[in-house]
């Protein structure tokens, strides 16, 4: 121990004393963290203790020893280190007969774990236990603030502080004296380290220096612990069928590892709403378990989803939200890491109808596509492995919309690459196994007998027959098919590269593929006036296969200027193969959708999932154009067609879901497609494809985007129009545009929206728009979204959502819907 600015007898003979002032003084960090805990995380946990052999050391400009009445004095420039702790005060004082250290005089402590004690003086005792402390102010490492008019510790382990404050904004820089965004004030608070809670009495909430909400009583957990059992914040609903709602969770906090929150929502429409969710933590991974129910009061109000006769009334369908009483759910979510390069997960869902966890927005499982699934994955260097099942749930009014989704058990997926191998160049090896169960099939009656005689239809299904005589009365379009099929696919592909002294790069490419498939499944068509079409069966197995042999010539040319560089490439691919087997007698569950554009003009097979196979010879050829100027411009465009050679055209095949009309590869000679995007130095992005007619080069699809990024602003617009496609029942032209974008306006301010709009019906089908703060401790967002679903099941939808964020104190949300049109 040291002592400055005393003499040698004055030291020696308080060398006692002084130590059991430094004593004291460690004291005075039991109280002052301990107060603090209450907000700022400043408890002193047991591994902050000052180690048994450390130094104390005392700096003062004078130190006395009154042997009279066992009174130690320090004053002037009083600096105190012990451990870790360090006090700084005007004068410290500590008598030995009542065992009181008092400091007094801009009194600062220092903890280990960075918090920073402000008082105008501290009187503690030297057990740890008791003590009060006058004008006090905190400030932690997590930028959170406590003041207190005085604070008095009792019994060791409960602190009450006189007219409080709180607050996790930080204090104006040009004014410290003005008040912060927000803060908390209280006639008393109260800590009780024991239960690990903070009481508070007489709360006002005051947002910029205006008093916003006043609460009699307020508890919260102690910041410390980061769990506790007890309340969680309250969240508002409103819904036209439901009615207002008042969320209210209650979290158990059973150990470290796991948890359960009971929350109940009482609706004024549909009544008692009951939520559980229980959650564990494992070294690898976690598991959840939820379940919710509710028995429904009144479900006439859902009766604006019901579909009737429009001439007798009759009901002809019931949403599910109308047709049932009691509905509940119960929902799993887990993921374990079974090592660096195995995962296996889960995320199910059960529930009794529907659409239950969507209208009710049962949290993490009210979307309108919810996929169910349990599924194992494996990563390695060059290889993916891919195992799951999935039940594929509509939450939608349409309850067959519902039954139409598929089970499918299992989905395997494997990829492995192996460069350089005995033929040089790269080997890939695939599989893919599907196996599904479906319900309900779901067929679109295109050009049927009781159809095509109405004046539009006639048109639709006369113009894929242009100049031949015969129309088409009988073509449908099968969506999904009722039953069980399973698939296993297989596919070997080699492929290597090689650059010419010319410069032209030759790629030789080779593939084997082979299926086996197993299909019992069947559709029931559809019934009209002129009674049932439609019916159809598949129950077969086999096998099929495809070879395939190509060749694709690249030659890049290199052209530079003092301003710019140029790639003009020129491509051209030639594919062999023989004709695709079994086209229209097997299903298309995973092929049904085709865009033939840019993207894929190179592809060797141009379906997009397995149960398609492109087969016959092809020839694609293009050029693409790769551009850069000085100054941050760019140019890159793809222009391109391909040839139809020998076999089978597999676009121009009638397969069960009609894939291949109408996408322009179903000729000898494809339309054309081409690409282009230019890029700038100022953030813009411009871009557009489209494809053309082969023949009289009209425009048959246009898609046209430009985007803007900036550290203010973003900004998005699309546009896309598609020709009339009447064998997928499209008989109008389609167009639509959609933007969105966000702006940041001022500090801490921005604001967002988004809108589509349906061009050929003049409607807007979608818009959001809202607008949001942030800073260091406060939040605020405020949104409006309305959504005109016409392409689905779904009801229309307006929703105006309000949400106000206190960092360390909560989230306050209200969530109103505006109205449903059913």
């Amino acid at each position: 121990m040291v002592a400055r600015g005393a003499s040698r007898a004055e030291r020696r003979d308080a060398q006692a004393s002084i130590r059991a002032v430094l004593l004291a003084g460690t004291a005075i960090c039991g109280l002052g963290f301990g107060g603090q805990a209450a907000w700022a995380q400043a408890v002193i946990p047991a591994d902050m203790s000052v180690p048994d052999d450390a130094q104390m050391f005392l700096e003062a400009d004078t130190v006395t020893y009154n042997t009279d009445n066992s009174i130690v004095t320090a004053s002037g420039g009083v600096r105190i280190d012990y451990g870790s702790y360090k006090l700084v005060a005007r004068n410290v004082t500590y008598d030995q007969n009542t065992r009181r250290l008092v400091a007094s005089g801009d009194v600062e402590l220092q903890q280990p774990d960075g918090n920073k004690v402000y008082a105008d003086s501290i009187d503690i005792t030297d057990d740890f236990r008791d003590g009060f402390v006058k004008a006090l102010r905190i400030e932690t490492p997590d930028n959170t603030r406590f003041a207190a008019r005085d604070a008095v510790r009792q019994d060791g382990s409960v602190t009450t502080f006189q007219q409080g404050v709180y607050t996790a904004c930080e204090a104006c820089r040009e004014n410290p004296d003005r008040a912060p965004l927000w803060q908390v004030k209280a006639r008393r608070i109260v800590w009780d380290q024991t239960e690990k809670e903070v009481r508070y009495y007489g709360a006002k909430f005051e947002l910029l220096g205006v008093p916003i909400a006043y609460m009699p009583y307020f508890q919260s957990p102690d910041p410390t612990v980061k769990r506790k059992t007890g309340f969680l914040t309250p969240t508002f609903k409103s819904s036209s069928n439901l009615g207002y709602g008042l969320r209210t969770p209650y979290f158990i906090d059973i150990a470290d590892d796991k948890d359960v929150t009971l929350s109940g929502t009482y609706y004024t429409k549909q009544g008692f709403l009951a939520e559980a969710e229980y959650r564990q933590a494992f070294e690898n991974g976690f598991f959840t378990l939820q379940a919710a129910g509710i028995s429904q009061n009144d479900p006439d109000a859902f009766a604006g989803d019901n579909v009737y006769n429009t001439t007798t009334g009759e009901l002809i369908r019931a949403s599910p939200d109308f047709d049932n009483t009691e509905r509940g759910m119960i929902g799993s979510k887990a993921q374990f890491a079974l090592s660096e390069r195995w995962t296996l997960g889960w995320d199910v869902m059960v529930q009794s109808d529907e659409n239950f966890s969507a209208t009710y927005e049962i949290p993490g499982y009210g979307d309108t596509v919810k996929t169910s699934e349990i599924y194992l994955t494996g990563l390695g260097d060059q290889s993916y492995f891919d195992l799951r099942g999935q039940k594929f749930q509509y939450q939608s009014v349409n309850p067959n919309a519902a039954d139409t989704q598929p089970l499918v058990a299992p989905s395997f997926d494997y990829e492995r690459i192996e460069q350089e191998g005995v033929l040089g160049g790269e080997v890939k090896l695939e599989m893919n196994v599907a196996s599904l169960h479906r319900d309900d099939g779901s067929v679109n009656p295109i050009c049927a007998t009781s159809l095509y005689l109405v004046n539009d239809m006639y048109e639709a299904c006369r113009a894929p027959f242009a100049g031949q005589s015969q129309y088409r009365t009988d073509l449908l379009r099968y969506n999904a098919l009722e039953g069980d099929y399973t698939r296993v696919s297989t596919d070997l592909a080699w492929r290597d590269a090689y650059t010419l002294q010319s410069g032209l790069v030759l790629t030789p490419m080779a593939s084997a593929r082979g299926d086996f498939y197993a299909a019992d499944m069947y559709s029931s068509g559809f019934n009209n006036t002129f009674g049932p079409q439609g019916a159809l069966s598949l129950d077969d197995t086999g096998t099929r296969g495809m070879a395939t042999a190509a060749m694709e010539a690249r030659y890049p040319y290199l052209i530079e200027t003092a301003n710019s560089s140029h790639v003009i490439e020129p491509i051209g691919q030639v594919i062999l193969r023989p004709d695709e087997q079994k086209i229209g007698l097997l299903p298309n569950e995973d092929a049904q959708t085709l865009v033939f554009n840019t993207a894929n003009l190179f592809a060797l097979d141009k379906f997009s999932g397995y149960d398609r196979i492109e087969g016959g010879s092809r020839a694609n050829v293009g050029v693409k154009y790769a551009g850069n100027f000085d100054g941050g411009y760019s140019v890159n465009a793809v222009f391109g067609q391909s040839y139809h050679l020998g076999g089978v055209n597999s676009f121009a095949q009638t397969d069960l879901a009609l894939v291949g009309y109408d996408s322009g590869l179903e000729s000898g000679r494809s339309d054309y497609v081409g690409s282009i995007a230019v890029g700038t130095p100022i953030g813009v992005t411009l871009g557009t494809q489209a494809r053309f007619d082969e023949e009289s080069f009209a425009v048959r699809r246009t898609d046209v985007f430009g985007t803007y990024g900036s550290s203010d602003a973003t900004a998005t617009v699309t546009y896309t129009n598609i020709d009339a496609q009447p064998i997928y029942g499209s008989i109008e032209d389609r167009s639509q545009i959609t933007g969105s974008g966000t702006l940041k306006f001022a500090e801490n301010w921005s604001a967002f929206g988004s809108v589509g709009y349906d061009i050929k019906n003049q409607s807007v089908v979608e818009k959001t728009f809202g607008i949001g703060y942030a800073d260091e401790c406060f939040s605020l967002l405020v949104s409006y979204q309305d959504t005109v679903n016409r392409y689905s099941q779904e009801s229309d939808s307006s929703r105006l959502m309000f949400t106000i964020g206190l960092r360390t104190i909560s989230d306050f949300g209200y969530s109103y819907d505006l109205g449903d049109d059913g």
